[in-house]
C-alpha cells in the first residue's frame, strides 16, 4: 500500500485501470511527468508487484497485475473522485 500512497503513482494506477495497457511515454504525457520520473515510478510499482510489463515490438507496455489492485483503485476512485 505504501507504493500507492504517492499521488503520481496513484494517478498512473488510475490511468492503467482505465486503459489496461500503456507505455511509459503515454503515461508520461497523460500525467505531465517527465519520462524519467514516470519510469522511476513504474519501476517502483513493478518492484512492489503492483504492475508488470510486456514488450511489444519496440515498446514496453505496463499493466496492473492483480485484480485486487484494480479493485482498490476503483474503490478509491468511487470514494474520492465523484
Amino acid at each position: 500500500m505504501k507504493a500507492m500512497s504517492n499521488p503520481h503513482r496513484l494517478l498512473i494506477l488510475c490511468m492503467l485501470c482505465d486503459a489496461p495497457r500503456a507505455s511509459a511515454g503515454e503515461l508520461a504525457r497523460a500525467t505531465g511527468l517527465s519520462p524519467s520520473a514516470t519510469s522511476q515510478h513504474l519501476a517502483r510499482m513493478r518492484d512492489e508487484g503492483l504492475i508488470d510489463s510486456e514488450r511489444d515490438a519496440q515498446r514496453i507496455h505496463y499493466f496492473i497485475t492483480h485484480p485486487a489492485v484494480q479493485q482498490v483503485i476503483n474503490t478509491l476512485k468511487t470514494l474520492y473522485c465523484p
